[in-house]
């Protein structure tokens, strides 16, 4: 189970964007569904948005497809979320305790997302802090 603040479309989307990075050539939206897990409608609409975006270019027909506007170390995770962050506006925090907690550590997770390219996905080069045990007080 994922635990996230990200609406699951971001999610997608950066799924989607993955799986054109690990594939390295053009794929159709269906190839893109199977691989990644989503109905072909949904990845319809996300390749379309990424498109929009400027993230990805596409071709129509048989021969057409979906590739990366960028190499993969150069496409930041933080600017797909923020593209998709700007049409999906936030619920306002609240000012009670758990609230605040959420809203640090979910600053925390945007400082690290936002410099984090697809190159860095997909080869497991994550920098956050470990996280600590359970039961355990972070200092």
């Amino acid at each position: 189970m994922i635990w996230s603040g990200l609406p699951k479309r971001v999610h997608s989307a950066l799924k989607c964007l993955c799986c054109l990075a690990e594939a390295g050539t053009p794929l159709q939206a269906h190839q893109i569904a199977d691989r990644v897990g989503l109905t072909k409608p949904e990845t319809a609409k996300i390749l379309q948005l990424l498109c929009w975006a400027g993230f990805l270019h596409s071709r129509r027909g048989t021969k057409g497809g979906f590739w990366l506007r960028a190499s993969p170390d150069r496409l930041k995770a933080g600017e797909v979320i923020m593209f998709f962050l700007a049409h999906h506006p936030s619920e306002p925090n609240g000012e009670d305790p758990v609230s605040r907690a959420i809203e640090k550590t979910n600053a925390h997770c945007q400082a690290v997302l936002q410099n984090l390219t697809l190159a860095d996905i997909i080869a497991g080069r994550v920098p956050c802090e470990e996280v600590p045990p359970e039961g355990a007080i972070a200092t």
